[in-house]
């Protein structure tokens, strides 16, 4: 009984408990099965955030590796910048810096001299006046040069009543201006026409056979073809300033882009026609049928209006136009001419505008001389000053033209040679590249001395050709400078110490100009006071002021120097 008691006991109790495990246990699972899907909908918003932070992380890397390109953009440029300070700036503790086209001309492995190489830098005198001596010097001369104006103008004021500005100059050599201007948009437009006739050439050339007669007869026809250009082009640029009748300021910046448009045609020719004619025997670096592209219109266009006369392809450029640095450049430009014409009113002009209507002593010769080499100095300064740093930024800034080095520190040289090639670096590397290297490549098998000859020889025929046209006379002065007096100086500097060459440079150049201010005024005044000067060949070639009340033993009236005047 007990026995079967407990039986019923434990399956009665089996029977409860059956259902109750069974409801627990499904418990138990629907709650795993909670915890699951939560664990589940846990790690897919995990995971979800995980993309979304991935996302984001790789934008702001993105975002700063961005910024970070620009940083370390902007750091190398500044360093570049602190680099070429540094470079430059050791010419204050009389360190040579070599670079650009002063380094020493060392022939290639080719056996060709080595070519002009373009680099970002600033101009010299742009970085000497950062340093806080320079341009406490640079202040001082300039408060010297106020000094020495106003002082003229008490002295005027006080004398007479009136004050005289110097400004004659300006209003009589800057006449008929418009008409120079008219000139020369007739030659920038003929210096345009060069680049469709050398396309012209170029394409015909390309379709003619190679190696054929009538292939070499296009090539020569167009080498006689621009030589003729560019003839035609200085006599009809030369006749026009005699039919305006260009005053002398005018017929200066006339003739001086004249002379540019010819070196900028035949740099852009010289540089280019080589890319046409090697074309066909080139076959290494031009597989057949491939021809080297030339340059396109904006290009050649640009070449014109950067301050370099060098022509290539690509130059090294600034991001941005700085208008500060034009408007500052401007007034310099401005106040330079105003105080050249200041110079000329008030310590040249006095001296030598009687020149012509009496005779003069020797010794009142030479005195005007003496009495002319402070104001030739000024000169010298101002003008380099104007043209060769603040006009050369100008273009720079405008065109975004990144090598700046438009003269080295001609200053500091003891060599006269040195003093050339350190003068103007743009026209010295047009010689250097189109006229020294083709001269010693090609014509006189490296034979250096006559090849520099060569080189000053073009220089001085287009200084003198300037300055013949600017005055109406042929007055070989600056000629007989360059090429005589220059060659001798290079001789007598050569083996100079540092101090004493460049002493001796520096009197050379005081002398020079006194010579060259008081000859040039005294052929100019004495042909404007002479009744007798003709018109031809011959009037025009021999010096009026030999003749015309010339210097003799005695003189009817004085002179005066230029620190005495009031």
């Amino acid at each position: 009984m007990s026995d079967t008691g407990s039986e019923s006991e434990s399956s009665t109790s089996r029977a409860v408990d059956g259902p109750i495990e069974t409801v627990i246990q499904n418990g138990i699972n629907g709650h795993a099965q909670r915890e699951y899907r939560v664990e589940i909908v846990k790690d897919m918003a995990i995971e979800n955030m995980k993309q979304k932070m991935h996302h984001i992380v790789n934008r702001m890397s993105k975002d700063v590796e961005k910024e970070m390109d620009l940083a370390v953009e902007d750091l190398f440029t500044e360093m570049k910048q602190i680099h070429r300070k540094n470079y430059e700036l050791p010419q204050l503790f009389n360190d040579k810096v070599t670079n650009g086209t002063s380094q020493p001309k060392r022939v290639r492995a080719d056996g060709k001299l080595p070519d002009k190489s373009f680099s970002p830098r600033n101009s010299l005198l742009t970085d000497l006046l950062e340093a806080k001596h320079i341009k406490t010097l640079h202040h001082i001369f300039i408060a010297m040069l106020i000094i020495l104006f106003l002082n003229t103008m008490v002295h005027d004021f006080v004398d007479t009543g009136s004050i005289n500005l110097g400004l004659r100059p300006i209003t009589a050599g800057f006449g008929r201006f418009h008409l120079a201007m008219v000139l020369w948009c007739c030659m920038q437009t003929s210096t345009f026409l060069v680049y469709p006739c050398f396309q012209l050439w170029a394409t015909t050339h390309k379709r003619l056979t190679a190696n054929s007669i009538a292939r070499k007869s296009w090539d020569w026809a167009g080498v006689f073809t621009f030589f003729i250009y560019q003839w035609v082009f200085m006599i009809a640029s030369l006749a026009g300033l005699l039919w305006a009748d260009l005053q002398p300021a005018s017929a200066v910046a006339y003739l001086m882009e004249m002379t540019r448009f010819l070196m900028k045609s035949h740099a852009f020719i010289r540089s280019n026609a080589p890319k046409v004619l090697t074309n066909d025997v080139n076959s290494a670096s031009f597989p057949p049928g491939i021809h080297r592209a030339l340059p396109s219109f904006s290009t050649y266009v640009y070449f014109l209006f950067v301050p370099t006369l060098v022509y290539r392809d690509e130059y090294p450029r600034t991001r941005q136009i700085r208008w500060f640095v034009v408007a500052r450049h401007c007034l310099e430009v401005i106040a330079v001419v105003f105080y050249i014409s200041f110079i000329l009113e008030r310590y040249l002009t006095p001296m030598f505008e009687n020149f012509g209507k009496a005779a003069i002593s020797p010794g009142t010769f030479v005195l005007t001389i003496f009495s002319s080499m402070l104001p030739g100095t000024l000169f010298l300064l101002v003008f380099f000053y104007s043209s060769l740093h603040a006009s050369m930024n100008i273009a720079a800034e405008l065109t975004c033209f990144a090598d700046r080095m438009f003269y080295r520190d001609w200053w500091n040289e003891s060599t006269f040679a040195g003093y050339i090639r350190s003068w103007n670096l743009v026209v010295h590397d047009w010689l250097y590249t189109y006229v020294y290297k083709d001269f010693m490549e090609y014509f006189f098998c490296y034979c250096r001395p006559v090849a520099m000859v060569a080189v000053i020889t073009v220089s001085a025929v287009f200084h003198e050709i300037i300055l013949s046209f600017t005055f109406r006379f042929f007055y070989p002065v600056m000629f007989v400078q360059f090429e005589f007096l220059g060659l001798m100086l290079m001789l007598v500097t050569k083996r100079m110490g540092r101090d004493v060459g460049n002493l001796v440079l520096w009197f050379s150049l005081a002398v020079g100009n006194g010579i060259l201010a008081s000859l040039y005024y005294m052929e100019y005044f004495a042909r404007r006071n002479c009744p007798d000067v003709g018109n031809s060949i011959l009037d025009y070639v021999v010096p009026v002021s030999w003749s015309c009340n010339g210097i003799t033993r005695v003189s009817n009236w004085t002179i005066t120097a230029p620190w005495n005047l009031p």
